[in-house]
């Protein structure tokens, strides 16, 4: 009997089959009391920022921790970094400076927290201020050949700037850049105000209010230019027995504007007088120019005249 039963191979098949079945079963059950343990990471640390509405994070280091769980071998493994949470408390925190806080760790349910590495972070808090600045205009190129940029103007003077005080106490100015390239005639523009170091460096972490503001350029066409000489005028004779040997002017010329029919004649620019009465000895000063009706510096500026004076004969 038996020995037939033996040579069915259908038999055979299913005994087989229970066979493996109650192999994989024991195996089963003895794995999954088999604890494991393995690090997972990078895991992001989350933070609660401070509970005073004054107070921001500036900075926190690190920013991801690796966690090292323990458990079923099956669950450890199958973990991922995107099922742990890491955070840290900051809400007690109720002044600026650095502090340096605990790492806490939460775990998916069947497994078990070993350790997180570092335990610890640090972290930058700052107090939050607003300022009130003025606002300055900077024009960017140059209007077209033959005109000239007279006034820059803004539909506000002042603007707040709000963020943390270590970053407002970088501020140097708070500007924008007006484009004035090329332009022939006057016109307005909306203009970003950029809060600046004093490297011209745009200073992050902090909000301008307004963002922009309305610019104005107020652009005409340059008058006349000439470039003329200088001429010393010299008033008074020195000392018995000396002479004016030399007289140098610096610079030997100017620029000047006004009207065609003014310029048209002018062919130098003669200072104000300088006086060598009873004079021995070398005489220099910085004198201004003596402008005819009409006729004005395109720069405002003295002249150097140095006068050498000699014996006679």
């Amino acid at each position: 009997m038996m020995d037939r039963l033996l040579e069915n191979n259908t038999i055979l098949k299913i005994l087989s089959l229970v066979v493996a079945l109650f192999l994989w079963v024991d195996v089963t059950t003895t794995n999954a009391h088999v604890v494991g343990d393995r690090p997972i990471g990078p895991v992001p640390v989350e933070y609660n920022p401070p509970s005073k509405s004054d107070l921001t994070v500036m900075s926190m280091s690190p920013t991801d921790v690796e966690v090292q769980i323990k458990g079923p071998v099956a669950t450890v493994t199958k973990t991922v970094p995107q099922s742990i949470s890491a955070f840290v408390d900051m809400k007690s925190l109720t002044h600026s400076g650095t502090y340096t806080l605990p790492v806490r760790v939460s775990v998916p349910v069947g497994t078990s927290f070993v350790s997180v590495a570092p335990p610890l972070v640090t972290v930058v808090v700052d107090q939050l201020g607003t300022r009130r600045m003025n606002i300055s205009l900077k024009a960017v190129g140059s209007p077209a050949p033959g005109y000239e940029l007279t006034q820059l103007t803004a539909t506000a003077q002042t603007a707040t700037v709000s963020g943390p005080t270590a970053d407002l106490d970088k501020i140097r100015e708070l500007m924008a850049e007006m484009p004035v390239g090329g332009r022939t005639g006057g016109f307005q523009e909306q203009v970003i105000l950029m809060p600046l170091n004093a490297r011209d460096g745009v200073v992050h972490n902090v909000q301008v209010s307004p963002t922009m503001v309305t610019a104005t350029a107020s652009i005409k066409k340059r008058p006349p230019e000439k470039t003329v000489g200088v001429v010393a005028k010299i008033s008074g004779y020195p000392a018995k027995g000396f002479a004016v040997s030399t007289i140098a002017v610096h610079p030997a010329s100017v620029v000047v504007t006004g009207t065609k029919s003014a310029l048209s004649s002018l062919s130098v620019i003669y200072t104000v007088p300088i006086s060598v009465s009873g004079d021995s000895a070398p005489v220099s000063s910085a004198v201004p120019l003596a402008f005819p009706s009409g006729v004005s510096g395109v720069t405002n500026q003295d002249v150097s005249v140095s006068v050498t004076i000699t014996k006679a004969g």
